[in-house]
């Protein structure tokens, strides 16, 4: 390979990093304004996840196998995936008065057996 037929190879190469790195860098911008907001709500909340968690177990009995803060809902919510032995079922737990109730993904008597 001749010297400018290198240079040229190293020059595309260089490019194609830069661009990449360029997205990723955009990408991981909206991330953190994403981060940002929800870290905001989760300060508005009375209620920590651990809380939120015991409030769904209690209620309706069975283990959280899976449980997050519902960024779709404007006031601080938990979002908490129960498992039991009739099967798994998703309940809200709202985040200022820890109020347990089923989301309306399970129907009306809560229960995803999926």
């Amino acid at each position: 390979m001749t010297n400018n037929a290198f240079h040229t190879a190293f020059m595309a190469i260089l490019v194609i990093g830069l661009i990449g790195a360029g997205a990723a860098s955009a990408a991981q911008g909206n991330d953190g304004q994403d981060d940002a907001a929800e870290f905001a709500k989760l300060g508005g909340a009375k209620v920590s996840l651990s809380e939120a968690i015991s409030a769904a177990e209690q209620k309706f009995g069975g283990k959280a196998v899976n449980a997050a803060l519902d960024n779709e809902q404007t006031a601080p919510t938990f979002e908490i995936e129960l498992m039991s032995a009739s099967g798994s079922q998703t309940v809200s737990v709202d985040g200022q008065t820890g109020m347990a109730k089923v989301t309306a993904e399970n129907g009306q008597d809560g229960n995803d057996t999926e």
